[in-house]
């Protein structure tokens, strides 16, 4: 009769403490959810990627909670943790993924899974706070100084624009641009075209510029593109 009540006993002790597991593994898949989410607000609020934002945000709160997932599966078990690299190593990640940032954001979601399936809450609490206040410190710098840098296309006469003996373009475009950096220069017979990237601490100059190039370089053709524009 007692190893029946001990046995009961044992059993509803193992039932109270799965449940309380599965109760503590339920608060910390919200809590990665929650995370996530203000994640996606940052990378919403803060990011300049070129793609858009809204494609990529949207798996952030999966991510979270399917990593946490798996760390609290693994992280009790080692033959559990080499399933798991073994899994990931015939497993082919095929993704349109190609800016740094985008995938900084996704690491922060995975980060965030690593910590809260570890049970590290407080960790994963600061990780959020501080990659918080450094986006939007390099934010609000970044539009301190909005530096803007031209890709100028220059096209013409080679024997008046292109040579020592005629008016010489990139002396032309030192004059009135300043500092440039040559991109390409393609030269032939008749016709010839150059690349140059210039940098303008003030994007409001740009108009005026480009009037006083066409103003010296009348019989050119002139086509400039904004290297940091995100269309």
């Amino acid at each position: 009769m007692d190893s029946v009540d001990n046995a009961l006993r044992q059993l509803t002790t193992a039932v109270t403490v799965e449940r309380q597991q599965i109760a503590l593994l339920t608060v910390h898949l919200v809590l990665a959810g929650m995370m996530a989410l203000v994640v996606r607000v940052l990378f919403r609020r803060f990011s300049v990627s070129a793609s858009g934002t809204d494609s990529i945000s949207r798996v952030f709160p999966l991510l979270a909670i399917i990593t946490t997932a798996i760390i609290a599966v693994v992280k009790s078990s080692l033959a559990l943790s080499l399933g798991l690299v073994g899994a990931l190593s015939i497993v082919r990640f095929r993704s349109a993924i190609k800016e740094p940032e985008e995938l900084i954001y996704l690491f922060l979601c995975i980060a965030i899974g690593l910590a809260l399936g570890a049970e590290q809450v407080a960790l994963a609490i600061c990780v959020v706070t501080v990659c918080g206040v450094f986006a939007g410190f390099i934010h609000v710098t970044a539009k301190a100084k909005p530096d803007q840098n031209l890709l100028l296309t220059i096209s013409g006469d080679t024997t008046r624009y292109f040579s020592d003996d005629g008016e010489n373009v990139l002396t032309t475009v030192g004059t009135v641009a300043g500092k440039f950096t040559v991109q390409r220069c393609d030269v032939e017979h008749d016709r010839s075209e150059v690349r140059l990237v210039l940098s303008r601490a003030n994007p409001d100059d740009t108009p005026k510029m480009i009037n006083r190039l066409r103003a010296e370089l009348p019989d050119c053709e002139l086509s400039y593109v904004n290297l940091n524009s995100t269309l």
